[in-house]
C-alpha cells in the first residue's frame, strides 16, 4: 500500500508519518469498463483517487441526456465536491471508461488529515476550483453550440417557410396561367352541318406548349390550326400564346382580303416569329382550310405530325406536305396540298404527346399503332374518345405524362 500511496501526486508533500497513517485507512476498489461507480445525488462518505484507468464524469443537467463533464485519469480524484454539502451528496455521476482501480478513504479519516496538512487541503481546493471552472466553460460552450444550432434551425425553418410561400405563389401563378391558356383555346367546337368535330387538350405540366384553334372564314369555310412548341412549361406557353395570336391575326387579315392560301400564310407567320423566337425553340404547326360543303381541304405543314384521313371502313392515309417548323430560319416556303374529304371520311390532327407516350416497359405508342387504331375503329364520331382510351390502356394507370397531348378529329357524316 505504501508504494501505491507514494505514486499519488496529491500526497507527494506529506511527511512519512502521514503516509504511514494513510496506509492504514486507505483501501483499493476495482471495477470493469462500463461500471457506474456512483450516481449523481447519491449520498457518500468516501474520497477516491484514480490510480489506474479512466473515469467519465457525467451530469444530467435536468434532462434525460447525460452531459460529459470530464474524463479523469491516474492521479485525479473523485468526491471532493461532496465534502461541501452537509448531506455529502454526489454532484455528478462517474462511470468507468476502462478498467479502473481506485484508492478510497472515508471522510472521517480525510478531514483530520486536511486540518493537519493545510497544503493538502489547498491542493484539493485548487483542483476543485479548476474542475468547476472547466465544467462551467464546457457548459457555456455547450450552451453556445446549442444556441448556434437553434439559430441555424430557425434560419433553415424561416428559409423553408419562405420557399413554401414562394412555391405556393408560383403554383398560384401557374394555375392562373393554366386558366388563361384554357380561356384562349376555343370555348366551343364548330357546328358544321354534316360534320362532327371533337377536340382534346391536356398539358403535361401546369401550362402547355400545345394549342389548337378554329377560325370561321368567309363562305362558310373553317380554318383549323394545330401547333406544338418545343420545350415545356412557362417558356413554351408564352411562345404558344404569341404563335396563336400571330396566326389568328394573319388569318383574319387574309380572310378580309380573300387571300386564304395556307402555304403563304405559314410563310408569313414564320417571318414574323423568327425575329423573336428564343434560342433553341421553334413551333411545329399545321394550318388547314376546310370547305365543309364540298369537303375540299387545303393545308400546309410546318414540321408537324402528318394528319390522317380515314376512307371508308379500313383505309387510312397520311396527308403529307413539306415544310420546316416556324421560327427556325427566315425565308422559308411551305408546300400546299389539297384533298377531298368524302362523306364517311374522318380527319385526325394530333401532337407528339400521343405517339411519343411510353408504357411501363418503355415501348413507345408510335405512329404505326396510331394509324392502325384510326383505321380499325368503326364509329368515327367517337374517334377522339376511343384514341384516348387506347392511349390510357397502353400507358397504364400510373403513367406520368411526358408531353402535352392535343387531338382534333373531324368526321364528315353526310
Amino acid at each position: 500500500m505504501n508504494s501505491l500511496i507514494r505514486e499519488v501526486s496529491l500526497f507527494a508533500s506529506l511527511p512519512p508519518e502521514e503516509l504511514e497513517n494513510l496506509s492504514k485507512v486507505l483501501h483499493t476498489y476495482e471495477c470493469p469498463p462500463g461500471t457506474l461507480i456512483f450516481r449523481e445525488d447519491d449520498p457518500t462518505d468516501r474520497f477516491s483517487i484514480i490510480i489506474e484507468g479512466q473515469v467519465e464524469v457525467l451530469k444530467a443537467m435536468g434532462t434525460p441526456e447525460e452531459h460529459l463533464l470530464a474524463v479523469l485519469g491516474p492521479g485525479d480524484f473523485l468526491g471532493e465536491m461532496s465534502m461541501l454539502y452537509e448531506q455529502h451528496l454526489r454532484s455528478a455521476s462517474a462511470r468507468a471508461q476502462t478498467f479502473v482501480r481506485l484508492l478510497e478513504i472515508d471522510f472521517s479519516d480525510l478531514e483530520p488529515l486536511l486540518h493537519r496538512q493545510p497544503l493538502l487541503a489547498l491542493r484539493v481546493m485548487q483542483e476543485m476550483g479548476e474542475r468547476l471552472r472547466n465544467s462551467e466553460n464546457k457548459t457555456i460552450q455547450e450552451l453556445q453550440e446549442k444556441n448556434r444550432q437553434l439559430a441555424l434551425a430557425y434560419q433553415e425553418l424561416k428559409a423553408a417557410q419562405e420557399k413554401l410561400i414562394e412555391q405556393e405563389k408560383l403554383e398560384h401563378e401557374l394555375a392562373m396561367a393554366r386558366r388563361i391558356q384554357e380561356e384562349i383555346l376555343p370555348k366551343e367546337l364548330p357546328r358544321l352541318p354534316g360534320w362532327s368535330v371533337q377536340a382534346f387538350w391536356r398539358p403535361a405540366h401546369a401550362v402547355s406548349g400545345d394549342f389548337y384553334d378554329f377560325f370561321p372564314l368567309p363562305e362558310g369555310r373553317l380554318g383549323i390550326v394545330v401547333g406544338d412548341v418545343t420545350d415545356k412549361g412557362v417558356p413554351a406557353a408564352l411562345v404558344m400564346a404569341i404563335t396563336r395570336s400571330t396566326l389568328r391575326s394573319i388569318l383574319l387579315s387574309a380572310a378580309a382580303s380573300g387571300s386564304l392560301f395556307p402555304g403563304a400564310l405559314l410563310a408569313q407567320a414564320n417571318e414574323l416569329l423568327v425575329e423573336d423566337m428564343p434560342l433553341h425553340m421553334f413551333v411545329t404547326c399545321l394550318l388547314a382550310i376546310l370547305d365543309p360543303h364540298s369537303g375540299r381541304l387545303v393545308f400546309a405543314n410546318a414540321g408537324h405530325n402528318y394528319p390522317y384521313q380515314k376512307h371508308g371502313v379500313r383505309e387510312t392515309v397520311e396527308l403529307r406536305a413539306r415544310g420546316m417548323p416556324l421560327g427556325l430560319l427566315p425565308g422559308l416556303s411551305y408546300e400546299e396540298v389539297q384533298v377531298v374529304v368524302e362523306p364517311g371520311d374522318s380527319l385526325v390532327f394530333y401532337s407528339d404527346g400521343i405517339v411519343e407516350a411510353h408504357n411501363p416497359q418503355g415501348e413507345m405508342f408510335g405512329f404505326e399503332r396510331m394509324q392502325k387504331i384510326v383505321a380499325s375503329y368503326a364509329e368515327p364520331t367517337r374517334l377522339a374518345g376511343y384514341l384516348l382510351e387506347e392511349l390510357s390502356s397502353f400507358t397504364g394507370p400510373d403513367w406520368e405524362q411526358e408531353d402535352d397531348v392535343t387531338l382534333v378529329t373531324l368526321k364528315r357524316t353526310a
